[in-house]
């Protein structure tokens, strides 16, 4: 199909191994009211400071719909104005390329239930990358943001970043898609920004030969690539403009490639400069733990880190300088948001109230990364925290960008065992009747005989693949994918995650079934969640068909009674001293405590015999409560008809 809205040659593309570097080298069907100007302040070794690339704050989402609506104030969705290419009406021009209206605009595209808008915003944030380096990409490569009638079936959208597209082959359509685009594009400028040793690149900081085309006749020259945000646009787009191309502004020039100028002429007057700060940050993600080895990250539910009072917290800090000047002995971490407050959080290896830590190495120069070793102290005020720390040179000037935790100081649960089955590390497996089950004991990830894996949350099942039939296995492979496989081998179920060696799989106190990376980065839920209330009224009962599992537990609203499924099998009521009731199941390898539809509250064991019951079969549909004054009870609607006998015990 001929390709619409290009008013220079067609697009060039470069496959280097598993990197796509693109190369778009025409002008993108916008003409600047200043066409023929100079390039003013062109730096082929650098062409956007990196502070100015990572700057993913600098819109949010009614911002970026603003701004595309600025760009089309009026839409030719029917196609009824002349064609620029002849043929009629814009309707009719499509027409006789098998499309038809209507044509949708940027402004009004909407892709799997989000706006383009947001599409953009969710890609920026994910890989913390400047949207407005998006949306110029959007429009140097397929004039997507000027477009007034983008045609929705055309490679428009279908490749609006040109990511995937090689020079020697069609684009690969597992990129299709304008949130796919725009994701691996970002990606890839994130890889590069981080010098990840798992994405090629062909460019080095520093001297590299760069092409003024494709052909390699029309010659080049060295380039001192001074910053990684220079090295990731060669690396989508591997030219640089000619003086020729240069001296033409937005117009054309013999050998001229346009992909790189354009660029940055679309920044520079949609955007401003393309220089930033003398200091600036980009912090890389990180994890709190328990220990000071940082081998034990601390739990989460709902993006919240669940803490107790006076609970000491550590983790390290990892920020990039994408700056111009090094980083010294006055770079020190601080508290933000606001600048230099008083932290409840404060720890006594603090080097002031303001100062958490101080930089572990300098001087650090340009595109390296900086260290610092951050320890917290939950306070005993319980709520909900939102702690930010920031990069200042003291003296100077603070860093723009900052790293948050949001932390819950919740109660402590009276008794909870710090049961560890609830995760499956690399090279791990759940077996037919194994059981994962949160750190509260409140969720459980069961694998049943007959191959259907369930997680339940209160009681409730929550979530569940196909059954893979009996004897059946749960794999968190060493590749970081999570396979349920059938006796046979076949792989009934996958997460969809590999290619994360060393990732694990957590059954969260929130209730999602969470896939994270070694480095702490989610890839994979089970989109479960449902917060975390229990953290203050914990659950007390089981109802009619409810079942918990050993290793979970009930307890008394006010966390003075538990009733535990332990895992040696004994079904034990405890008060915040001692024991007060049991089931003497001890040894029997007791599996869950059904609350059954007869009335009967009855403890199995894995192949499905009752090990106990409270004998009250027949007495119509029942619920099992844990009372805070200790009593242990089964009702049903006219009363109670079992009871532990246990009240007022301490």
């Amino acid at each position: 199909m001929q390709t619409k809205a290009l008013l220079a040659p067609a697009h060039f593309r470069t496959l280097y191994l598993i990197t796509i570097v693109l190369a778009s080298f025409f002008i993108a069907g916008f003409v600047s009211s200043n066409a023929h100007a100079n390039v003013a302040g062109w730096n082929a070794g650098r062409i956007m400071d990196d502070s100015v690339f990572v700057n993913n704050a600098s819109m949010n989402t009614a911002q970026i719909q603003a701004f595309l609506n600025s760009k089309v104030p009026v839409c030719d969705t029917n196609g009824t104005q002349p064609s620029e290419f002849g043929g009629g009406t814009r309707a009719q021009w499509a027409a006789a390329r098998g499309h038809s209206p209507p044509f949708t605009c940027l402004k009004d595209f909407s892709e799997g239930g989000k706006s383009s808008a947001q599409i953009i915003f969710d890609a920026a944030q994910e890989f913390r990358i400047n949207p407005q380096v998006l949306i110029v990409l959007l429009q140097k490569e397929q004039s997507l943001i000027t477009d007034t009638w983008p045609i929705p079936g055309s490679s428009q959208y279908r490749t609006a970043t040109g990511y995937g597209c090689p020079d020697t082959a069609p684009c690969a359509s597992q990129y299709f898609g304008l949130t796919n685009q725009l994701r691996w594009s970002a990606r890839m400028f994130r890889a590069i920004m981080n010098a990840s040793p798992t994405w090629f690149t062909p460019y080095v900081v520093g001297n590299n030969f760069i092409q003024f085309s494709p052909n390699a006749a029309c010659g080049g020259t060295v380039v001192n690539i001074q910053n990684r945000a220079t090295q990731a646009l060669y690396n989508y787009t591997p030219y640089q403009p000619n003086p020729a191309t240069l001296a033409a502004g937005w117009g054309q020039a013999t050998c001229g490639a346009y992909g790189n100028r354009n660029f940055y002429l679309y920044f520079q007057e949609w955007f401003g400069n393309t220089t930033g700060p003398d200091y600036a940050a980009s912090f890389k993600p990180a994890v709190l733990y328990i220990d000071e080895s940082l081998t034990q990250p601390v739990p989460r539910a709902v993006s919240k880190y669940i803490v107790t009072p006076g609970q000491p917290l550590f983790t390290r800090l990892e920020a990039i300088n994408v700056g111009r000047a090094q980083w010294s002995l006055m770079t020190n971490l601080g508290t933000s948001n606001l600048r230099d407050r008083l932290s409840s959080f404060q720890a006594p290896s603090w080097l002031s109230p303001q100062r958490p830590a101080a930089l572990n190495s300098q001087p650090i120069s340009a595109n390296e990364s900086g260290l610092f070793d951050l320890e917290l102290v939950a306070p005993s005020d319980m709520s909900t925290y939102s702690e930010s720390f920031g990069i200042v040179q003291d003296g100077i000037a603070w860093l723009d960008d900052t790293t948050t935790f949001n932390i819950q100081v919740a109660t402590p649960a009276v008794g909870i065992q710090n049961y560890t089955l609830h995760r499956l590390t690399p090279g791990n497996e759940l077996l037919p009747g194994q059981v994962l089950v949160s750190r509260d004991g409140y969720s459980a990830l069961h694998l049943r005989q007959d191959g259907l894996l369930k997680l339940q949350t209160d009681s409730q099942v929550k979530w569940t693949p196909p059954s893979a039939g009996s004897d059946a296995k749960l794999v968190m492979q060493p590749d970081g994918n999570l396979v349920l496989y059938s006796k046979q081998g076949n792989a009934i179920w996958n997460s969809g995650t590999s290619g994360n060696s060393g990732a694990s799989a957590f059954v969260q106190e929130d209730g999602n079934f969470v896939i994270y990376t070694s480095s702490g980065t989610e890839v994979w839920s089970s989109a479960t969640s449902i917060g975390i209330s229990h953290l203050q009224f914990p659950h007390n009962s089981i109802h009619r068909s409810e079942i918990i599992y050993s290793g979970q537990s009930l307890q008394s609203h006010d966390r003075a009674y538990k009733l535990a499924l332990q895992t040696d099998g004994n079904l034990v009521l405890y008060s915040v001293n001692r024991a007060i009731w049991a089931s003497g199941t001890a040894g029997k390898t007791a599996q869950k405590l059904v609350m059954q539809p007869d009335g009967n509250l009855v403890l199995y064991n894995q192949s499905g015999s009752a090990l106990w019951s409270s004998g009250t079969a027949g007495k119509s549909t029942s619920a099992l409560f844990v009372q805070k004054d200790g009593n242990l009870v089964v009702y049903n609607g006219s009363g109670p008809t079992w009871s532990s006998r246990t009240s007022g015990q301490f």
